[in-house]
């Protein structure tokens, strides 16, 4: 329960109240967890199943969005935030933990079509000009 708290703890400008250490929190700890979900989300665990649908496919790209989107962004990025099966989440995460799942990321970030390739940054090793730089644009 305490490394579920130190989110908001030692975090609280990131909004982020409680963070779970692998799947088996959300059972034992659902009495904290499920209003929190319920408040953030406006969903309720206790009562709605989640449904993902990660399918690329459907997301509908117009050749006027992809105009949109050529002529304002200039850099995204993908933030990964859950967990990896077999993976502790962030706050039962060991630094080996951390290493393994980002090999398995960098993994897939190579099988990326062409068009999805980008630069990977490894975390970490980000400098203060090349952070400002993408934050700037």
């Amino acid at each position: 329960l305490s490394n579920g708290m130190q989110a908001g703890v030692l975090r609280p400008h990131l909004g982020v109240g409680f963070t779970c250490g692998d799947e088996e929190c959300f059972e034992l700890f659902k009495d904290v967890i499920n209003p929190i979900v319920k408040g953030w989300h406006g969903f309720d665990p206790a009562t709605e199943k989640h449904a993902s649908d990660l399918d690329f496919s459907k997301v509908v790209f117009t050749e006027e969005d992809a105009a949109l989107f050529a002529k304002y962004v200039k850099s995204t990025r993908i933030r990964a935030a859950r967990n990896i099966s077999g993976f502790s989440l962030p706050a039962g995460s060991s630094k080996e933990d951390r290493l393994a799942v980002e090999e398995v990321l960098k993994a897939a970030f190579g099988k990326l079509p062409d068009n999805l390739q980008g630069t990977y940054f490894p975390l970490g090793e980000l400098k203060g000009a090349q952070e400002e730089e993408l934050q700037a644009g």
